[in-house]
């Protein structure tokens, strides 16, 4: 080892209590935001060649970012995939009783722990009720005491109070960490009623103008300009069933980033599944630990990219 050794031991020390950010990747975000787009299925949206239901999103947002071309579920489960999202493990996605809370942290409560953040750092919102049992876990060396500020919406399943209240946290707040899960979209999955259907694109409308202004709010608000990911992703794909199933039938996934960090106007064919999210949220944020392979790192801004840009 070359250098003062003062120094090195004085980065060691450092590093082993957890103050140590991810200084060789060089990421330019500050925050990130995870927007969870509740029943939000592939055949509607990026299935449809004229993307007729997400213009907003196609036009104004993917050409700025990096979608997935390959993204799956879980590969014999697609139940509790929301708990995958937060916690980047599968380890919660079968149990007796769906609604306790996750035995695995979720990333919030490893982002306050890791870095020492407040409680006001992160905000967890959701217009679904029955979603109470995702704001922290029962892990005993985290839980409650890491969980982040939670909100669900007075109305059940009212995303435009989601977006509003938001709006006002980000305001009041400026939470670096954010996960957003909205809830009125509901799918018919294959079945083709033309009145349920009209509803259900109506509704995948909705959600993209929410998404494609909620990246306009972000990128006209100071604290969070030029310094924030955007990760937009679905809760599984077109086929529901609980049974054994391969990849190929998990294929409609949904997964789009955009921000300082995220490749431009790129298609990821690599696979990644949901469980990916949660690392790589946090390795932007600066939290070690995570297995490199872990890390979706494809679609992350490399420094060749950097120097193309000069």
């Amino acid at each position: 080892m070359h250098g003062n050794p003062i120094v090195w031991w004085m980065i060691g020390a450092a590093c082993a209590v957890s103050l140590c950010a991810d200084v060789s990747a060089n990421y330019k975000a500050k925050n990130v935001f995870i927007v969870i787009a509740d029943q939000f299925r592939f055949d509607d949206s990026w299935g449809d060649k004229n993307r007729a239901y997400i213009p907003r999103i196609s036009k104004e947002l993917t050409p700025k970012g990096s979608r997935v071309e390959t993204f799956y579920g879980n590969p014999s489960f697609m139940a509790q995939v929301h708990l995958t999202i937060l916690t980047g493990s599968w380890n919660d996605v079968r149990r007796i009783d769906p609604k306790t809370h996750p035995t695995q942290p979720t990333l919030f409560e490893v982002y306050r722990k890791k870095l020492g953040k407040p409680k006001e750092a992160t905000y967890f919102i959701t217009s679904k009720r029955e979603y109470y049992y995702l704001e922290h876990s029962e892990h005993e060396e985290y839980g409650a005491e890491y969980g982040p500020v939670f909100e669900v919406t007075k109305e059940e399943g009212n995303d435009q109070e989601l977006m509003q209240r938001l709006r006002d946290r980000m305001k009041t707040h400026q939470p670096s960490l954010v996960v957003v899960l909205l809830g009125q979209m509901k799918s018919y999955n294959k079945k083709r009623n033309e009145k349920e259907m009209a509803t259900y694109r109506q509704q995948m409308r909705a959600v993209d103008t929410m998404l494609a202004d909620l990246w306009q709010v972000i990128q006209s608000s100071p604290p969070y300009k030029d310094a924030t990911d955007l990760f937009f992703v679905n809760d599984h794909g077109d086929l529901i069933t609980h049974e054994d199933c391969d990849d190929e039938c998990k294929r409609y996934m949904v997964m789009f980033a955009i921000g300082p960090d995220i490749r431009e106007d790129y298609v990821s064919t690599q696979k990644w599944r949901q469980n990916n999210i949660a690392p790589t949220a946090l390795k932007i944020l600066g939290v070690n630990g995570w297995k490199e392979a872990d890390i979706m790192k494809d679609f992350l801004v490399t420094a060749a990219d950097e120097k193309k840009k000069k």
